[in-house]
């Protein structure tokens, strides 16, 4: 019998942050949705060996992947991983019928319908990093920014470099696996030449990978460059922080 929802957290978010699935978990539980999750049966989606060209041991391991989600029967697939989420779109076949959800869709569609109870408080000024996996690649821009700017006393402020235009935080294309010392330099560039200028309090995005890399840009940025500290969060840590 088909169910709801398969919650995928993905390799970034279980294993370097795992506080951001217990964010999901808490996202869906306010909206009152029924959910499964893989737990140890749950595999890397592959998307890495892409990347890196071997497309044969990534096939081998999509057919496992797309047969342990079949075996759940759900009808959506949710993920708060854009390399996930674009993996899953573009390159499993296997998975037609199930529908494959961001986390930004989930949240768009909550406020949007009047799901989610925003809290008052002071006023948050903040920018967001569009993800190259779910910005470039899956030309997800609007959903999240039209979810900031839903939430009232946060004022979204735009980089000048953003949208398909927007600097990569650095660890994407496994570049933080494979040059980290590069991969750190970018996001020290973005926040220092891109964000810094804005002042604005916090970084917003949409990604684990990229929370990581722009949180170690930031804190590189301060120290080297005297720049603001600011705070990075995933738009559903930010969206669970103002809501009740």
């Amino acid at each position: 019998m088909r169910y709801g929802l398969l919650y995928w957290s993905g390799c970034t978010t279980s294993y370097l942050a795992p506080e951001l699935s217990g964010n999901v978990v808490k996202l869906l539980g306010k909206l009152g949705v029924e959910f499964r999750a893989l737990g140890s049966r749950e595999k890397c989606c592959g998307y890495p060996l892409l990347l890196l060209g071997d497309g044969g041991s990534f096939s081998e391991l999509a057919a496992d992947v797309s047969e342990v989600i079949k075996s759940e029967e759900p009808e959506a697939v949710l993920t708060n991983c854009p390399g996930c989420y674009r993996c899953f779109v573009n390159y499993y076949p296997k998975l037609s019928g199930i529908k494959v959800m961001h986390t930004t869709h989930l949240i768009y569609d909550a406020v949007k319908n009047g799901k989610l109870k925003f809290r008052g408080g002071e006023k948050l000024r903040v920018t967001y990093h569009d993800p190259c996996d779910l910005g470039r690649h899956s030309g997800v821009y609007d959903l999240p920014r039209n979810i900031l700017t839903s939430i009232p006393n946060v004022e979204l402020v735009e980089m000048s470099r953003s949208r398909e235009n927007s600097r990569c935080c650095g660890a994407g294309g496994v570049l933080r696996l494979s040059i980290p010392q590069l991969s750190t330099q970018i996001a020290v560039t973005k926040i220092k030449d891109d964000v810094s200028p804005l002042n604005v309090d916090a970084v917003i995005t949409a990604c684990p990978t990229c929370i990581k890399n722009l949180k170690d840009g930031s804190s590189i940025s301060e120290m080297l460059y005297g720049t603001k500290g600011l705070a990075i969060y995933d738009i559903v840590e930010l969206i669970n922080m103002l809501t009740e």
